[in-house]
Formats: structure tokens, sequence, C-alpha cells
């Protein structure tokens, strides 16, 4: 029963990111550099969770995104389950209290993953996109650097929020 609470409570953290992020994220987007208020969710939310229940989730998200967002659809949902993938898989292995370090840089990478889809999705649809150099340079690693570091700021009472400690009655 714990483990279904935890699961509601995940499926209610990346909603909300995604929420947040399509109404302040065209507010605070500067130039190529906006923070993806999803992927961070998606990536501290997945984080306590089984493999399944964590692709599903981020897939999940990565629809809501699309659907909420103003890119190509589909980016959205191949980065939400890029980013729970590598989350779950980081989860399962971490050492306490490296968490908001090792998830942070999960959020680095999937940012630069979502990036790269969504230049590459432009660029095969044949809608304007700048050249790549210009854009890793002025877009990708700003903005992985910024949600990376938004990430460890804000991961520590994301993680509380997910995954609260369990009473003793509970751990049995």
């Amino acid at each position: 029963m714990v483990e279904q609470a935890s699961v509601v409570r995940a499926s209610v953290v990346v909603a909300v990111a995604v929420l947040l992020e399509a109404v302040l994220g065209p507010y605070l987007t500067l130039g190529y550099v906006s923070p993806k208020f999803a992927l961070i969710g998606v990536v501290f939310a997945v984080s306590p969770l089984r493999d399944l229940q964590a692709i599903l989730l981020g897939f999940f998200g990565g629809i809501l995104l699309d659907s909420l967002g103003s890119g190509l659809f589909g980016v959205g949902a191949l980065a939400g389950l890029a980013a729970a993938t590598l989350a779950s898989r980081v989860g399962a292995v971490q050492r306490r209290g490296t968490e908001r370090v090792h998830l942070a840089q999960v959020v680095a990478v999937s940012v630069l993953a979502y990036d790269l889809l969504g230049w590459l999705a432009r660029t095969l649809a044949d809608l304007e996109s700048p050249p790549f150099a210009e854009y890793a340079v002025a877009g990708i690693l700003p903005d992985a650097l910024l949600n990376a570091a938004l990430a460890y700021l804000v991961g520590g009472w994301l993680l509380k929020l997910v995954n609260p400690k369990k009473t003793t009655w509970e751990s049995t």
C-alpha cells in the first residue's frame, strides 16, 4: 500500500512539473535556454520507483509535455522515456547522500537528449532550425548546465516529497 502512495505522489509531482513548465516556461525562456521543469520532475519523481513504473511515468510526463507544449509531438515523450530510464537506473544503484548530485547529472543528460532530439526533429521535418554549432554552444550546453543547477537546488526537496521516510511498521 505504501508503494501505491509513492506512485500517486510521483504522478502528481510529474503533472505539476509539466503544468509549471507549460505556464511559466515561455516567460522564463532566454534565447535557446529555458528551465525544463518537466524533465526535472520526471527524474526526481521516478528515481525511487521500479523500472516499469518509472518508464511509464516518464512516458506519461513526456506525452503531457508534448500535448501542452509547442514543440513537435513525440520529442517530449522520447525525452521523458530517456530521463525515466536513466533516473531509475541511477536510483537503483546509488549510495545514500549522493542522490541529488547523481540525479542532477541525469537531468543534464536528459536535457541534452531533449534539445538534440528537438533540433534533429525540426531539421528532419524541414522546419526552421539554427545551425548545429550555434545551437550547441548557445543552447544545448547552457540549457543543460542551467537545468542541472536547478535540479541540484530543488532536488533534495523533491526527493523528500516523493519518497518520505517510512515509519518502522511500514518497513516490514
